[in-house]
């Protein structure tokens, strides 16, 4: 029976590619599964029978744990922030029905649903009326309130 195995040098040259393809990439996670195979490879040059599975296995194996022991040490702190949500600013848009029966309002280009439906007297909900905007909270447009008599 033939033993498949990859050479030595193949994946010493796999784990060069993958850890150059970690600095395109940006992740900081390909990097420790490149020098996994780049381990194994030395190991494999040490020790030519080991054989295809035992290679994948040690090569994912010791790039799994490697990261798991090192990604965070090597990682800014704070490096991955939530930005602010930037607040959409709209003074009008305009009103739109669905098939479900269900209101929403067009602006900034984009539909969104619409938090105080009462704002609009109901012979006033008709496709395509143009509605004020006050703001967008949890994605949903805030209308200008009607005046109180």
């Amino acid at each position: 029976m033939i033993e498949l195995s990859l050479s030595w040098w193949l994946l010493v040259s796999l784990g060069v590619a993958l850890v150059i393809a970690e600095m395109f990439i940006g992740t900081f996670v390909v990097l420790w599964f490149g020098i996994g195979a780049i381990l194994t490879g030395l190991l494999t040059l040490m020790m030519p029978d080991l054989n295809l599975g035992l290679q994948l296995l040690l090569s994912t194996l010791v790039g799994a744990v490697l990261m798991f022991l090192l990604r965070s040490r090597y990682l800014t702190p704070g490096n991955a922030e939530s930005d602010a949500m930037h607040t959409f600013t709209a003074t009008e848009g305009r009103l739109h029905l669905g098939s479900n029966g269900t209101y929403s309002v067009f602006a900034n280009g984009t539909y969104w649903g619409i938090q105080n439906i009462d704002a609009i007297d109901p012979e006033a909900r008709v496709e395509g009326a143009t509605v004020s905007i006050t703001a967008f909270v949890n994605n949903q447009a805030v209308l200008r309130e009607k005046p109180t008599p």
